[in-house]
């Protein structure tokens, strides 16, 4: 919700925007727009007005607005295509609760082999389930399904976080690498010996020989 100075800001933006497509707004009417837009970030009103100003002539209208905000909600189409990977146990998405919830109704299809009569039943639901959000002037949110492949995991994670859909915090715990393994026993080292881990490379392995050798201990490799 806009706060007030927020919606004052809106109220000289409307104003302005209208003059510039050659239109008249009466500060009153202004007033009755900004209750009908008050849902949406500021962000996203400023970007719907500049395309205003871009494109239209004449008028300007809550439905130019409305039509010009990007609630970040997919078409029914896009969605399909993000939903239907979720087939693939092994894929992570990142969907919204509205995709992730038409997938849901047409899951007993896929399961049942028939993709076909399942495309149509999601998007039944999803394009109706996308009106009741849009109707509560909902902007879209983004959730994940983490699929077992953990290795194609990040990029998907990342691309989300890069197009704004995830804060990084929500992702960070599933990028989560390993600690590496140090190539060899600090506390050995410290102790005169030199212990040489599994994980080292053969390079590595040679350079602590040396390093033993200057040490005047043996190197002990724990991979032998």
């Amino acid at each position: 919700m806009l706060t007030d100075v927020e919606q004052e800001r809106l109220v000289d933006l409307l104003v302005g925007t209208a003059e510039v497509i050659g239109d008249q707004l009466r500060p009153t009417t202004a007033v009755f727009m900004v209750a009908d837009l008050a849902a949406y970030p500021l962000s996203l009103l400023e970007r719907a007005l500049a395309g205003c100003r871009r494109e239209l002539k004449g008028k300007l209208s809550l439905a130019a607005i409305l039509e010009r905000i990007d609630d970040g909600h997919p078409s029914p189409n896009e969605a399909w295509a993000i939903a239907v990977r979720a087939a693939d146990e092994r894929s992570t998405v990142v969907w919204t609760e509205q995709t992730r919830d038409a997938w849901s109704a047409a899951l007993p299809l896929v399961e049942a082999g028939d993709k076909i009569a399942a495309r149509p039943a999601f998007l039944e639901v999803y394009t109706r389930l996308l009106k009741e959000a849009r109707a509560a002037q909902k902007t879209a949110t983004h959730q994940v399904s983490l699929g077992a492949d953990a290795s194609a995991r990040d990029g998907v994670l990342q691309q989300a976080v890069a197009a704004g859909q995830l804060a990084h915090e929500q992702v960070a715990d599933f990028l989560a690498l390993p600690a590496p393994t140090p190539a060899f026993n600090p506390v050995a080292l410290l102790a005169g010996r030199v212990e040489v881990s599994p994980e080292a490379t053969a390079q590595t392995r040679a350079r602590l020989a040396e390093l033993a050798d200057l040490l005047g201990c043996g190197s002990k490799d724990k991979a032998a």
